[in-house]
């Protein structure tokens, strides 16, 4: 779960109308986000849907409130839904501060371990195991693949960093950063 630098603009149509998701919410919500979904932290392109923090259907006075509506992708929204609005906010917090983050590489599973004891880190762990792990005891296709994902991002950057300690040549290490930064 990523920090999002949120811009103060409030994009106009959330002023001049009574929808959260004009064309102007979703180009400043890929900008100030990166194209990267706040959950699973993926680059979405198509694929993503406009996640109210504190749901719609328990909190309808924040519908189209600029500071409740970020990016997810549409994996990871209908995980969420309704039942975690009590969640760190991601505007507020340094979730990468709070919640350790590990794999456990035997059982094929994201370990994560908050640093404090608080219901909003509880139930922030709470979301993401169902994201990563899966809900039940056997996982479903698109937790396995997007743990996949994860562990390929990760095992790509050990490699970089790996041929960057042994061989530490300044121009051919920027070389390969430079070229996997624009692949991203």
């Amino acid at each position: 779960m990523i920090r999002i630098a949120k811009s103060d603009n409030k994009p106009l149509s959330l002023t001049t109308t009574n929808a959260y998701d004009g064309e102007d919410v979703k180009r400043q919500l890929l900008l100030d986000q990166r194209c990267k979904c706040y959950l699973c932290e993926r680059k979405v392109s198509t694929d993503f849907q406009i996640d109210h923090l504190k749901s719609k259907q328990n909190h309808p006075e924040l519908r189209t409130e600029w500071t409740n509506l970020l990016l997810s992708c549409s994996y990871c929204n209908p995980k969420k839904g309704n039942r975690f609005d009590g969640i760190l906010n991601p505007i507020d917090n340094d979730v990468e501060d709070i919640i350790e983050q590990r794999i456990n590489h035997a059982s094929k599973a994201v370990v994560f371990k908050g640093k404090e004891e608080s219901q909003k880190v509880k139930e922030t762990i709470n979301l993401l195991e169902i994201i990563f792990n899966g809900g039940g005891i056997l996982k479903k296709v698109r937790e396995e693949k997007l743990y996949e994902d994860v562990e390929a991002v990760l095992n790509r950057f050990n490699q970089l960093i790996d041929a960057y300690r042994y061989n530490p040549s300044r121009s051919r290490s920027e070389e390969r950063f430079s070229r996997n930064a624009e692949t991203d």
